[in-house]
């Protein structure tokens, strides 16, 4: 599955979601970790999980498709 097999919305959720996470490590008070439990929330409810056969391996590779270019491991 690469980037084009996640809808948008998706994909900038997932972003999102890291930049949640690394805000509330940064800075973990009841307001970041509020957001960041937001923005969760509305990840793991998106409409695309209804009809991704492996939820769990498409996860990971949405996980994978959202990372900053930088942060993407090598393919062999």
């Amino acid at each position: 599955m690469s980037d084009t097999d996640f809808p948008a919305d998706l994909l900038e959720l997932q972003r999102r979601w890291y930049t949640a996470e690394a805000d509330w490590a940064a800075d973990p008070t009841a307001e970041q970790r509020a957001a960041f439990a937001a923005v969760g929330s509305e990840l793991y409810s998106h409409e695309h999980w209804a009809k991704a056969g492996n939820r769990h391996e498409a996860e990971m590779k949405l996980k994978q498709a959202a990372l900053p270019e930088t942060s993407q491991q090598p393919t062999a």
